[in-house]
């Protein structure tokens, strides 16, 4: 069994582009399922208070794995490594 508070000391990274996303500030729950919907983030910065730190939203469908400290999630399209062509 795991607690809200150990969850909320976890980074969230995405698997999709290798991204740390930030630490948990916010969970949702569905009350009438009993169930957790979604997490609020923040950016890498893991600080709340942070001025201008970006705030994003984890749904429970997109997390992986939730492993000892960091919570795996799949947001977004995969990385183009074309884009980051190197010319030699």
């Amino acid at each position: 069994m795991m607690r809200i508070s150990d969850i909320m000391e976890k980074e969230i990274i995405n698997v999709k582009n290798g991204k740390k996303l930030g630490f948990i500030t916010d969970i949702d729950l569905d009350v009438e399922n009993g169930k957790v919907s979604s997490f609020s983030i923040t950016g890498s910065s893991g600080n709340f208070f942070y001025r201008g730190a970006e705030i994003d939203t984890v749904y429970w469908k997109d997390i992986l794995r939730i492993g000892c400290d960091t919570i795996i999630v799949s947001i977004g399209s995969n990385l183009n490594f074309d884009q980051n062509q190197i010319d030699i």
